[in-house]
């Protein structure tokens, strides 16, 4: 059985909002402004103000007597009713690629502080990585109403698939803002670390220890924090005049079985330092390490990027590059919010700078 909560009132309204759900369905009609009205034996405006906190000249017995029927009935305000009239449910859509991961994790949680302080809900959708997925939850979202979209996007998201979920929004006529994984030029709103200093300070941090045998595992090139960290890396052999060597590189797609996979196949290079461009595949290049007989850092040294919570509670806890996650899901929604309350607002770059975190998973080479 189906069940649909409205009232009288909208309940026009929402046959042609949910027109091919509701027929069929099952109404449970709930207490409106009116039976309260006709109860306290006053007009609906005068309920309607009480209820919304604007009765400054009305009698305190009239206003205690609407709040006393109010709760006797368990009156609750229909908030499809509102935005169906206002155009907004103070509600935000927010698109992870996979909530297994403690950054994505820490983003979200990030998100939902800011939010609620800003009195909106959010939706959270995890695609699981699946590119087709960002565009079905994103039509699914936009089906119930959200205000506008936060998203991270697949990794391996087809460009195809992007355009359809940037016209999409563009049809709808809301906003998007992209965090870490950002694909556009100032077309809408991103928010990411400098992927490009990252890698610079990361692959910097294992020359300064006399390593120049450095490989590198990359994220998808297809992706742009990928393709900047990759440059970092790059530019830092450069500065230290250390020669770029293709075979030291391997392209994953930020899971551990790719670590893992691929840090066996750099071993057989003589590689003595591996810098993963996350920290999953960091854990996957420990798993290698320990499957091959290698201790990390006596004969592999390792760098991660996002400084994930286990980085640092490892057997042999984890250098790598921290990213603010929680504090860029903040900044999603404040820009969000921002875009949907000020008409003067405009779509920008926001960049958070990259910190080193130094443990105990690299050597130091005589």
């Amino acid at each position: 059985m189906t069940l649909y909560i409205i009232d009288d009132i909208t309940k026009l309204q929402a046959k042609t909002f949910f027109q091919e759900n509701i027929t069929g369905g099952d109404y449970l009609v709930r207490a409106t402004i009116r039976d309260i009205a006709e109860k306290a034996g006053v007009s609906i405006t005068t309920v309607s103000l009480v209820l919304n906190g604007k009765e400054l000249r009305i009698a305190s017995a009239t206003k205690k007597r609407i709040i006393e029927i109010a709760n006797e009935l368990n009156y609750r305000p229909n908030k499809l009713a509102v935005g169906l009239i206002t155009k907004k449910t103070n509600t935000l859509g927010f698109i992870v690629p996979d909530i297994s991961n403690s950054f994505f994790g820490e983003l979200a949680k990030g998100a939902e502080n800011e939010a609620s302080n800003c009195n909106y809900n959010i939706i959270l959708s995890n695609t699981n990585d699946n590119p087709e997925k960002d565009l079905e939850y994103m039509d699914i979202l936009l089906d119930r109403g959200v205000d506008g979209i936060i998203m991270v996007p697949s990794s391996v998201s087809a460009g195809e698939i992007l355009k359809k979920c940037y016209q999409l929004m563009e049809q709808c006529q809301k906003p998007l803002i992209l965090v870490d994984r950002i694909k556009m030029g100032d077309k809408y709103t991103s928010i990411s670390v400098d992927h490009e200093m990252g890698g610079y300070l990361a692959t910097k941090h294992l020359i300064e220890n006399g390593h120049e045998k450095i490989a590198c595992i990359t994220g998808p090139l297809g992706m742009l924090n990928s393709r900047l960290r990759f440059l970092g890396y790059k530019k830092a052999l450069e500065t230290y005049k250390i020669p770029f060597c293709p075979r030291y590189v391997e392209e994953g797609n930020y899971h551990v079985e790719d670590g893992e996979v691929l840090a066996e196949k750099l071993f057989k290079h003589g590689v003595t330092a591996i810098f993963a461009f996350n920290d999953l595949m960091a854990y996957g290049v420990y798993k290698a390490a320990r499957k091959l007989g290698y201790k990390v850092p006596n004969d592999i040294s390792v760098v991660g990027f996002d400084d994930l919570f286990y980085s640092g509670i490892m057997e042999v806890p984890l250098t790598t590059i921290r990213q603010p996650s929680y504090e860029m899901g903040e900044a999603s929604v404040r820009k969000i919010v921002e875009l949907l309350s000020d008409t003067n607002a405009t779509n920008e770059s926001i960049f958070y700078k990259p910190e080193l975190v130094v443990r105990s998973s690299v050597k130091k080479l005589n």
